[in-house]
């Protein structure tokens, strides 16, 4: 399945123009949810959301110990849209730890410095590591009565935004 064009481009647009997510964790077990910076990066031909996170933080520890999680992303609040109409997307994949040696933590760390500069000072401390969240699947609200899930090809191909990529 591939996304028409201008729902590519609407979830497109979600990623790209958000700054924060809700990261689901397992916690002791339970479910937890808690606000995550991301940039994405389609570098090296798969897209991957990428997180830089400190080592006390609770959701770092839920990842090293069952790093499957979700990420969701959500257009923001409109006075004319129902709550329920909002675009919205939740990404479901697997946490993969980069440490600092590793061949793509340049460019990785470059793709979240291109989003947030102001947190370089972070790469400095010596507890924040950058995680990339590889997708599995994804479910994608693009309106009220418009839900459809994603493989994570299909989410690839959408996000993509190479011209030479995109049919």
């Amino acid at each position: 399945m591939q996304l028409d064009p201008p729902l590519a481009d609407l979830l497109r647009a979600l990623l790209a123009g958000r700054a924060v997510g809700s990261l689901a964790t397992l916690h002791d077990g339970r479910p937890f949810a808690s606000m995550v910076p991301f940039a994405v990066t389609t570098a090296g031909g798969r897209l991957r959301l990428v997180v830089h996170v400190s080592g006390l933080a609770a959701h770092t520890r839920d990842m090293r110990s069952v790093p499957e999680v979700c990420l969701m992303v959500m257009a923001p609040e409109m006075d004319d849209v129902p709550p329920q109409a909002l675009p919205r997307v939740s990404i479901s994949g697997r946490a993969v730890f980069v440490p600092g040696d590793h061949e793509e933590h340049g460019m990785l760390k470059a793709a979240y410095l291109g989003k947030f500069p102001e947190a370089a000072d972070l790469f400095q401390l010596g507890d924040f590591t950058i995680v990339t969240i590889e997708p599995e699947s994804a479910r994608f609200v693009a309106g009220f009565a418009r839900a459809m899930t994603l493989t994570a090809e299909t989410l690839a191909a959408a996000v993509d935004d190479r011209p030479h990529e995109r049919a």
